[in-house]
C-alpha cells in the first residue's frame, strides 16, 4: 500500500532536518510508539502499540532512517512484528525549501503488512495510514517551531 504527500511545517529546513534525527522527539511523534532506544548510527530498536480498525498489538522491531542527501532527502525503514503479524515500511522523505522560511516535506511511504492485520480491509489499512502520518506531520509543525523560533 502506497502513502504519499507533501507537508509544510513552519521551520527551516536545517531546523526540520534536526528534529528528524532526534530520536526523543521522533518517539514522542510516531503515534503509539512505546519506545526507541538507539543501537547504532541511525538505527534503533522500537515497540510501537497499534490498531488498525479492529485488529490491536503491539510491534517490536527496527526504525532506521538513513540519508541520502544531507539536509534535503532520507529515507525511513521500519521491519516489525507482532502476536497479529509484521508491517514493513520504506519512507522516502525529501525537504525543500518552503515560503517564508518555512520547510515543504514530500513524502513517499511504501507499507507492507503480513497476518492477521493484512485481513482488514484495504479502506481501513488506509484510513490508518493517512491517520498516522497526519498525526505525525501535525506534531511536527507543533514541535519545531518551539525548539526553532522562525521570523514571521
Amino acid at each position: 500500500m502506497r502513502f504519499d504527500g507533501k507537508r509544510e511545517v513552519s521551520a527551516t529546513r536545517d531546523a526540520v532536518w534536526r528534529t528528524l534525527h532526534d530520536a526523543e522527539v521522533l518517539r514522542e511523534l510516531v503515534t503509539g510508539c512505546e519506545s526507541l532506544t538507539p543501537r547504532g548510527a541511525g538505527t534503533y530498536a522500537a515497540t510501537m502499540a497499534a490498531r488498525v480498525g479492529p485488529v490491536a498489538d503491539r510491534y517490536r522491531g527496527t526504525f532506521t532512517i538513513e540519508d541520502q542527501v544531507a539536509g534535503e532527502e532520507l529515507l525511513v525503514r521500519v521491519d516489525a512484528k507482532g502476536r497479529c503479524g509484521r508491517i514493513d515500511l520504506v519512507l522516502r522523505v525529501r525537504l525543500t525549501d518552503g515560503p517564508r522560511g518555512t520547510t515543504v516535506l514530500t513524502y513517499v511511504a511504501d507499507a507492507r503488512v503480513g497476518g492477521l492485520v493484512s485481513r482488514v480491509s484495504g479502506a481501513a489499512l488506509r484510513v490508518f495510514g493517512n491517520h498516522f502520518t497526519g498525526c505525525f506531520f501535525r506534531g511536527l509543525d507543533r514541535v519545531v517551531p518551539a525548539r526553532t523560533l522562525v521570523p514571521a
